[in-house]
């Protein structure tokens, strides 16, 4: 019985088979490539003598493997320039170098329309044989040669020269060729081939889709080599719908017609219309075939059903709002040198960014090759793209070269549903009106993308023209620096005062972009925002083996080394890559929490390791996790749902109540109906304290909706304790957390048998000397010297670079520093609860306070609170330290706890906190210093 299932069962899947084999239409090959990757010739043109000597014509000794560059094939000069300022090229090569390949051309070619294809690479001028074909300067598109009238069967030679001499094209540090991120790399990547066609053949295929009509039209060229100009055509419209893995064939579409050089056309799909987000991924291939009676050709493109629009300040897609939660992108490829062409690679990285809440992309004055919007496309990722520029627009030739580099992009690229927005550039700060020509040009040309001006050009000052159709600034344009008009919450020291909001502002939950957002009337996305340094872990430089090598952190490791903590940069990657965690969420939420913004633009979810390495991710420049913060924490904040709770500080005494509003923010596909939102109030053991259930409520998609108020009387909480508030949406995974710190009031602080100073005068050194316990509260203008003033969030971009932009424009430096590190089980703490890193209880308390540097103190000397320092310095800093001295005891405290403890409840715990631990045995100083030695410190 067995047997006959089995029989039956093989019968039937034979069947199938063959049922499948009869129903499928065999895929049709009007056109044939000649692939040309492989070993190709080689020579370097250091005296840029090749075409005078006609090199062309020859054969060249070396040779290299296609796709790659002088990079991947170890050719140019060998590199020993340790520059800490990116990662490091052991090769390295600008200037022209010529590729040479002997192919065979087939039979088939002859009588055909012929053209070569290099999907990337930098100015180029091509030889077939010896005769000069045309060049190219297009950085971000294919480069294309018609060879129609010189392919012959038989053996022929290609000569490509590329030149990346940055003087050809002079757009400032761009990031399609800048050293900082991709390198600025010699050679040709992704597809290379020949290609044979019909002398009749389709050209440069668009699709423009209409959601409304359920239709698409569709716009193509056809080039005629023929003698015969007025003839009848055939086309077919063919089109299938891939969805969940799910292949369907749509009605054919046929249309006779005759020749001409441009043809209009449509096809309506109806009721088989799905439309394309970043919810679901629909995606159509037509697929147009001509033909007469001697002829056929056929061209592809995949396209999706999707319209993204702007409304008022808001952007929608297929009509429903929603709200860009952006990552930026600079070509970050450390293994290769340039960007990926294969569209797995791509997939992985949107993937690891899609764990992390990302439904944006910005890529930063770059544009990525094809199979980033495939993979865009597959994953439901939102574009933006941008012209290669940086700078002053001030040359026409360099405005014409950026128009034509337009044209390509949008001819090569707008059909992917993924490519939604267009901007020139970064930072523009000159020749605006060359710009607006450009733009309005383009935009003419072809309006599927939404356009803007630039990425935060001039800061932000500068007034959108009427063309924009969104605006991307860290501020929107004001008459001055004021922190009312910043779309994010922080900045350089050389951009805005002491940094923007996070350095000066009490922390709360309720900072929001109002403001700035009702002062245009268009959607802005917040420019880049986060930027907060993270410091390295340098087992991280074992992963460069590649042709980038991390040298600028083999640097950083050795002065760690030399500082004496060479043992340090784990746990210091951990507090302060905590703590910058801490900031984005803040970055993120304030952003969720403005009605009328489009979105934001993080820099970055991953490291950038140029312009001065610039460490600002939670992953690492290999997209990797620095396990600072979990996916699921960072997506609490960054979501299609988010549970905002909003409230004045994160510091009581327990004679307060705590009070909120609980606010949903609702970018999902729908309304969330009929649902409520429970909060907990837990203590560090996950013991509830209070907790409770607010009304059901239903909340709009597009929309900040408040769900309700809670108020808690924190009476019952008896010990300095950290809270942590919860939030959850019932029936949903939709969950979100803060921490809350409550300090009894009932702790008058005694400092009894301590000296409490701010000088250390001869008579505080006697009284040390003889056994005297003392407390040092050093003024500012003490430790001026030999100190750095507190600063409360992670070091913004890197230290070096903003400190010479400050001193350039007569700003004052940031301090630098990127937090705090201590141990929480430190018996200091007993009554101070804390983390291992920085957390909102330490604002007022860092910001009154300095950091002193100790580097002339025993190098395994460890303070109780340390600051640490960015890597570019590596100093030793202490905020709370201890020495024994002569018979006595001395703790140096540098916040001054005494001028703020009547209004910060954390600065009078913290207070009492210390006065606690130094009257208890557990205050017994390790490590004794002198009065020449302390004086040192103090100078």
């Amino acid at each position: 019985m067995r047997n006959v299932k089995n029989m039956l069962t093989k019968t039937y899947c034979l069947m199938l088979a063959i049922s499948f084999v009869a129903c499928t239409t065999p895929e049709r090959k009007f056109r044939t490539k000649l692939k040309l990757s492989g070993e190709w010739e080689f020579a370097l043109d250091t005296a840029n003598i090749g075409i005078k000597e006609k090199w062309f014509a020859n054969s060249f000794s070396e040779n290299v493997s296609l796709p790659g560059t002088t990079d991947t094939n170890k050719k140019g000069f060998v590199n020993t320039d340790t520059t800490t300022l990116h990662l490091n090229r052991p090769y390295t090569y600008e200037g022209a170098a010529w590729y040479r390949k002997k192919i065979l051309i087939p039979e088939d070619f002859n009588g055909k329309h012929v053209e070569l294809f290099l999907e990337r690479t930098k100015t180029t001028q091509v030889w077939f044989d010896s005769t000069f074909i045309g060049s190219s300067k297009l950085l971000q598109t294919p480069h294309i040669f018609d060879l129609s009238n010189l392919i012959t069967p038989g053996e022929h030679y290609i000569t490509v020269m590329v030149d990346n001499n940055l003087k050809l094209t002079p757009y400032g540090n761009v990031h399609i060729y800048s050293d900082d991120t991709q390198t600025n790399w010699n050679g040709i990547i992704g597809d290379m081939y020949l290609e044979a066609s019909p002398k009749l053949h389709i050209t440069n295929l668009q699709v423009y889709p209409d959601i409304t009509k359920k239709a698409v039209d569709i716009k193509f060229g056809l080039a005629n080599n023929l003698t015969i100009k007025k003839q009848n055509i055939k086309i077919e419209l063919i089109v299938k719908e891939t969805f969940k893995g799910n292949v369907k064939r749509l009605p054919v579409k046929t249309i006779d017609t005759t020749y001409s050089p441009t043809l209009e056309l449509s096809y309506t799909i109806g009721d088989y219309c799905k439309l394309w987000s970043e919810f679901s991924q629909p995606l159509y291939e037509l697929e147009v075939v001509i033909s007469n009676e001697k002829i056929k050709d056929a061209q592809k493109v995949t396209f999706g059903m999707r319209n993204f629009d702007t409304n008022g300040t808001k952007f929608t897609i297929n009509g429903t709002t929603t709200f860009l939660r952006g990552k930026h992108e600079a070509g970050v490829f450390p293994i290769t040198g340039y960007t990926p062409t294969d569209v797995e690679e791509w997939k992985r990285v949107y993937q690891i960014a899609k764990t992390y809440g990302i439904n944006h992309y910005r890529f930063h004055t770059y544009c990525p090759p094809e199979a980033a919007f495939t993979a865009a496309d597959e994953e439901g990722i939102y574009l933006q793209i941008e012209l290669p520029f940086w700078g002053g627009m001030d040359a026409d030739s360099i405005a014409a070269m950026q128009l034509e580099e337009g044209y390509a992009m949008l001819d090569a690229y707008a059909n992917h549903p993924s490519c939604v927005m267009i901007s020139p550039g970064n930072e523009i700060w000159s020749g605006h009106d060359s710009v607006e020509k450009n733009m309005v040009t383009l935009k003419a040309y072809d309006n599927r993308p939404l356009y803007t001006m630039g990425s935060n050009n001039n800061i932000g000052y500068v007034e959108p023209r009427s063309y924009v159709d969104y605006f991307v600034g860290s501020r929107t344009p004001s008459d001055g620096d004021t922190i009312k008009t910043h779309t994010r919450l922080t900045h350089a020291y050389a951009d805005s005062n002491e940094g923007g909001m996070l350095n000066t502002l009490e922390p709360s939950t309720k900072i929001n972009f109002d403001y700035p957002v009702s002062q245009l009337n268009m959607p802005i996305i917040s420019h880049e925002i986060g930027q907060y340094q993270i410091y390295p872990n340098y087992s991280e430089i074992e992963k460069y083996t590649g042709v980038l090598k991390a040298w600028n952190l083999d640097k950083f490791r050795q002065s760690l080394e030399k500082s004496g903590m060479a043992d340090m940069d784990s746990i210091f990657q951990k507090a302060s890559g905590a703590w910058s965690a801490i900031c984005y969420k803040a970055e993120m939420e304030a952003a969720l929490r403005t009605k009328g913004l489009g979105g934001f633009q993080l820099l970055d979810l991953q490291d950038f390791p140029g312009q001065g390495t610039a460490l600002v991710g939670v992953l690492d420049a290999f997209m990797d996790s620095k396990n600072v913060v979990t996916p699921e924490t960072w997506k609490q904040s960054c979501n299609d749902v988010v549970l905002l709770a909003e409230f004045d500080k994160f510091c009581y005494t327990n004679e307060e109540s705590f009070q909120s509003s609980i606010v949903l923010s609702n970018y999902s596909q729908e309304t969330v109906k009929n649902t409520a939102i429970k909060w907990i109030l837990r203590d560090k053991n996950k013991q509830v304290i209070k907790e409770g259930l607010l009304p059901e409520s239903t909340f709009s998609q597009g929309t900040l909706t408040t769900a309700g108020n809670i108020t808690i009387n924190l009476a019952d909480v008896v010990t300095p304790s950290e809270l942590t508030l919860v939030l959850k949406l019932e029936g949903t995974h939709y969950t979100n957390k803060y921490p809350l710190w409550v300090y009894p009031t009932n702790n008058p602080i005694n400092s009894n048998n301590i000296l409490v100073t701010e000088t250390l005068n001869k008579t505080t050194l006697e009284k040390l000397e003889n056994g005297s316990t003392v407390l040092l509260f050093p003024t500012s203008e003490m430790v001026k010297e030999n100190s750095f003033a507190g600063h409360f969030p992670p070091e913004f971009w890197n230290y070096g670079m903003f400190k010479s932009i400050s001193e350039n424009v007569n700003k004052p430096i940031s301090p630098g520093t990127l937090g705090l590190l201590m141990d929480p089980k430190h018996p200091l703490f007993d009554l101070f609860p804390t983390e291992f890193y920085t957390n909102w209880q330490w604002f007022s308390i860092i910001k009154e306070s300095n950091s002193l540097i100790l580097d002339t103190l025993p190098k395994d000397y460890k303070p109780i609170i340390q600051v640490i320092d960015n890597l570019e310095r590596n100093h030793k800093l202490g905020m709370i330290f201890e020495f024994k001295f002569g018979k006595g005891k001395l703790l140096v405290c540098t916040s001054q706890l005494e001028n703020i403890s009547e209004e910060h409840p954390e600065a009078k715990q913290l207070y009492n906190a210390i006065i606690t631990y130094m009257q208890s045995a557990d205050f017994n100083p390790a490590t004794s210093i002198n009065e020449e030695e302390l004086k040192q410190l103090f100078h």
